[in-house]
Protein backbone atom coordinates (compact mmCIF):
# COMPACT_ATOMS: atom_id res chain seq x y z
CA UNK A 1 0.00 0.00 0.00
CA UNK A 2 1.04 3.69 -0.23
CA UNK A 3 -0.21 7.26 0.27
CA UNK A 4 -0.85 9.21 -3.26
CA UNK A 5 -1.83 11.91 -4.73
CA UNK A 6 -4.64 11.51 -7.42
CA UNK A 7 -6.30 13.89 -9.62
CA UNK A 8 -9.22 12.95 -12.22
CA UNK A 9 -10.83 14.71 -15.04
CA UNK A 10 -14.12 15.58 -12.99
CA UNK A 11 -15.38 15.00 -9.67
CA UNK A 12 -14.14 12.12 -7.95
CA UNK A 13 -17.30 10.49 -6.61
CA UNK A 14 -19.27 11.20 -10.04
CA UNK A 15 -18.97 7.29 -12.18
CA UNK A 16 -17.90 9.02 -15.25
CA UNK A 17 -14.77 10.74 -13.93
CA UNK A 18 -11.53 9.20 -15.06
CA UNK A 19 -8.20 8.94 -13.46
CA UNK A 20 -5.61 11.26 -15.28
CA UNK A 21 -2.95 11.91 -13.02
CA UNK A 22 -1.94 10.28 -9.79
CA UNK A 23 1.66 10.47 -8.21
CA UNK A 24 3.21 8.12 -5.75
CA UNK A 25 3.72 10.43 -1.87
CA UNK A 26 5.23 7.79 0.04
CA UNK A 27 4.85 4.01 0.90
CA UNK A 28 1.92 3.03 3.72
CA UNK A 29 4.76 2.04 5.97
CA UNK A 30 7.04 5.66 5.77
CA UNK A 31 4.25 7.39 5.79
CA UNK A 32 2.73 6.35 8.50
CA UNK A 33 6.58 6.95 10.98
CA UNK A 34 7.80 9.81 9.23
CA UNK A 35 4.88 11.91 7.14
CA UNK A 36 2.46 11.18 10.40
CA UNK A 37 4.71 12.28 12.60
CA UNK A 38 5.45 15.34 10.65
CA UNK A 39 2.18 16.38 9.96
CA UNK A 40 1.23 16.15 13.21
CA UNK A 41 4.10 18.46 14.58
CA UNK A 42 3.45 20.77 12.06
CA UNK A 43 -0.30 21.01 12.26
CA UNK A 44 -0.21 20.27 8.39
CA UNK A 45 -4.04 20.41 6.95
CA UNK A 46 -3.92 20.06 3.05
CA UNK A 47 -1.19 17.65 3.01
CA UNK A 48 -2.11 14.22 4.24
CA UNK A 49 -4.04 11.41 4.09
CA UNK A 50 -7.65 11.53 3.39
CA UNK A 51 -7.72 15.47 2.21
CA UNK A 52 -8.45 17.51 -1.15
CA UNK A 53 -7.40 20.81 -2.33
CA UNK A 54 -8.24 23.00 -5.15
CA UNK A 55 -6.58 25.80 -6.88
CA UNK A 56 -7.63 28.35 -3.93
CA UNK A 57 -5.36 26.12 -1.61
CA UNK A 58 -2.32 25.45 -3.73
CA UNK A 59 0.06 28.55 -2.14
CA UNK A 60 -1.33 26.66 1.36
CA UNK A 61 -0.50 23.17 0.14
CA UNK A 62 3.22 24.76 -1.14
CA UNK A 63 4.03 26.08 1.83
CA UNK A 64 2.97 22.92 3.72
CA UNK A 65 5.22 21.42 1.46
CA UNK A 66 8.33 23.22 2.46
CA UNK A 67 7.26 23.16 5.92
CA UNK A 68 8.15 19.48 5.65
CA UNK A 69 11.07 19.83 3.69
CA UNK A 70 12.51 21.56 7.09
CA UNK A 71 11.28 18.88 9.00
CA UNK A 72 13.01 16.35 6.86
CA UNK A 73 16.26 17.93 6.41
CA UNK A 74 15.88 18.51 10.86
CA UNK A 75 15.02 14.85 11.88
CA UNK A 76 15.92 12.59 9.06
CA UNK A 77 19.23 11.18 7.92
CA UNK A 78 20.63 9.20 4.84
CA UNK A 79 18.25 7.22 2.85
CA UNK A 80 15.06 8.28 4.88
CA UNK A 81 15.61 12.40 3.71
CA UNK A 82 16.57 11.41 0.47
CA UNK A 83 13.22 9.21 0.23
CA UNK A 84 10.87 12.39 1.70
CA UNK A 85 12.96 14.92 -0.13
CA UNK A 86 12.81 13.54 -3.35
CA UNK A 87 8.98 12.75 -2.87
CA UNK A 88 8.33 16.33 -1.49
CA UNK A 89 10.41 17.98 -4.47
CA UNK A 90 8.56 16.33 -6.73
CA UNK A 91 4.90 16.93 -5.62
CA UNK A 92 5.67 20.57 -5.45
CA UNK A 93 6.57 20.24 -9.21
CA UNK A 94 3.34 17.97 -10.20
CA UNK A 95 1.18 20.79 -7.98
CA UNK A 96 2.45 23.90 -9.80
CA UNK A 97 2.35 22.55 -13.26
CA UNK A 98 -1.06 20.10 -12.61
CA UNK A 99 -3.14 22.26 -10.66
CA UNK A 100 -3.92 24.86 -13.10
CA UNK A 101 -7.83 26.07 -13.21
CA UNK A 102 -10.81 26.22 -10.50
CA UNK A 103 -11.86 22.62 -12.26
CA UNK A 104 -8.93 20.59 -10.84
CA UNK A 105 -9.14 19.20 -7.43
CA UNK A 106 -6.32 17.11 -6.17
CA UNK A 107 -7.18 14.29 -3.44
CA UNK A 108 -4.76 12.35 -1.63
CA UNK A 109 -5.35 9.25 -0.44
Amino acid sequence: MSVELYKYSGNIYDKNSKLILNESISSQQFYDIYWEKAIQELRIKYVQDGTEFDISKKEIVLKELELLLSWAKQNLQNENLNYMKSRIENLKNVIITELCNEKDIFYIF
